[in-house]
């Protein structure tokens, strides 16, 4: 009896929490909520936009720190996310990326290096760490509007590559969306 009970509560389970559907991110509608349309089609034209700008007019190495990206919406927009995405991207372009995050931790395996405790071929040399030449930063910004019982949301992405040495702006492009939601008419 115990395991017709099990058996039947097993089912029920597995009957209530069982709706979980996988759609393909690229195929991705709007909605009114920032979401992987806004952000695949973002991380899209910038990472072309920037790699045709590396190769075809600056035409030297570049090693670029991501800086600042800021949310500047009142919706929650995980910028990490859209940054993380085109870097990927860039990356894939063989882009190089400069990230000091773990840079305590390197400099304390130099040190091991050079106290003779590590093997010589295997010891990370002194003056191989890569500085960068250009900072990538940006932002998102919105305008709201009230229109006929619709809310228009304009968004506008805005990606801009600064330069280290001569802090000239050497690239910058943007991304726009313009969202129409219907609004609800909900009082107390």
């Amino acid at each position: 009896m115990k395991r017709i009970i099990a058996v039947f509560l097993f089912l029920f389970l597995v009957g209530c929490g069982g709706g979980t559907q996988y759609q393909d991110v690229n195929k991705a509608e709007g909605s009114r909520e920032w979401g992987p349309k806004e952000i695949k089609s973002t991380s899209e034209k910038m990472v072309g936009s920037l790699y045709t700008f590396l190769k075809e007019e600056w035409k030297k190495p570049a090693f670029i720190q991501v800086k600042k990206f800021q949310n500047r919406t009142s919706e929650h927009i995980d910028t990490g996310m859209l940054m993380d995405e085109i870097r990927t991207k860039l990356i894939q372009k063989r882009i190089k990326f400069i990230d000091d995050t773990l840079d305590a931790e390197t400099i304390k395996e130099i040190e091991k290096g050079q106290t003779g405790l590590i093997d010589a071929d295997s010891a990370i040399p002194v003056g191989e760490m890569k500085s960068p030449n250009f900072y990538l930063t940006g932002d998102i910004r919105e305008n709201k509007r009230y229109v006929s019982g619709k809310e228009i949301q304009y968004l506008k992405v805005t990606l801009t590559l600064y330069n280290l040495k001569t802090r000239v702006l050497e690239w910058q492009d943007e991304q726009e969306f313009l969202k129409s939601s219907k609004t609800t008419n909900i009082s107390f």
